[in-house]
């Protein structure tokens, strides 16, 4: 299950509005939208020219799909940013289909052998190669048609073209004891982009800082490339920790645009487009 595991089961699935049902995948190819969590999220609406797929208002609601509009286009696959929209056909009596978002490279060439994965990553069967489309439209997000075995249409969600990048079958190894009693708490990075440890933020607050912004002014945490959106919270209860008050009476750091990095252009109206021998006094 989703909670336990981190992938849906397939009853899961098949209790979602976005599964069309085994009687429709039996006749034609048509959409499955494996998602199950209420998220503001709705490119796969705006990505179908049919109405095939619904989200409507909130934005949270989960995405419907109407079995009847849906032609099996495959132009919502690479819009899904949780890839978690697929293509089944099953109405082959000796094979199925499954067009499937693809990220990595080389891409597979039609008609390449590759190995087909499941929900959990692991190896099910092998699989061809039909159809690899990757269009600037899809941002980088290849869309691979595969021919599986008879039977896999359902359970076949990932490929992997050499055999690596699977999950192992093998039960994950515990560490030892004495490697997790060897850690050191105090000196794990808290700020990762200026290299900065729970044990100098805790120095910092002990020698008088009792805010983010003053930890910010003495330690430079938050001034690096992402600008305290991983480090500021965590600083926060760090600070609530050392000073014994709760967190939300912690003084939050400053916040500056940009909240996050955007190109040059985004500052301007103007049409700039850098090139060779482009600089400052260019502009």
């Amino acid at each position: 299950m989703l909670a336990r595991d981190g992938y849906l089961e397939i009853e899961e699935i098949k209790d979602i509005p976005g599964f069309p049902g085994t009687d429709v995948l039996s006749q034609k190819k048509c959409v499955v939208v494996e998602c199950s969590q209420n998220i503001p999220c709705n490119p796969c609406e705006a990505a179908c020219p049919h109405g095939a797929i619904t989200v409507g208002e909130p934005i949270t609601n989960l995405p419907v799909v109407d079995k009847e509009k849906c032609i099996g286009c495959g132009l919502c696959v690479a819009k899904c940013p949780g890839q978690a929209i697929f293509l089944v056909d099953q109405a082959s009596e000796e094979y199925d289909t499954v067009t499937l978002p693809y990220e990595y490279y080389p891409l597979p060439d039609k008609g390449q052998e590759v190995y087909c994965l499941s929900r959990a990553g692991k190896y099910l069967t092998k699989g061809t190669i039909l159809r690899i489309v990757m269009t600037k439209t899809n941002d980088r997000t290849a869309v691979a048609e595969v021919k599986v075995p008879k039977g896999y249409g359902m359970d076949v969600r990932g490929i992997s073209t050499d055999g690596r990048r699977m999950a192992s079958e093998a039960e994950p190894e515990k560490p030892k004891e004495a490697v997790i009693e060897a850690i050191d708490e105090e000196n794990m990075y808290v700020c990762r982009c200026e290299e900065i440890t729970k044990a100098e933020i805790i120095e910092a607050i002990r020698n008088g800082a009792t805010s983010v912004n003053e930890v910010k002014r003495v330690l430079r945490p938050g001034m690096g490339l992402c600008q305290g959106r991983n480090c500021a919270k965590t600083i926060e209860r760090i600070i609530a920790q050392e000073l014994k008050i709760s967190p939300a009476n912690v003084v939050q750091a400053t916040k500056r645009g940009p909240v996050r990095p955007i190109k040059v252009t985004g500052y301007t109206t103007l049409e700039v487009e850098a090139g060779e021998g482009f600089f400052e006094h260019d502009w």
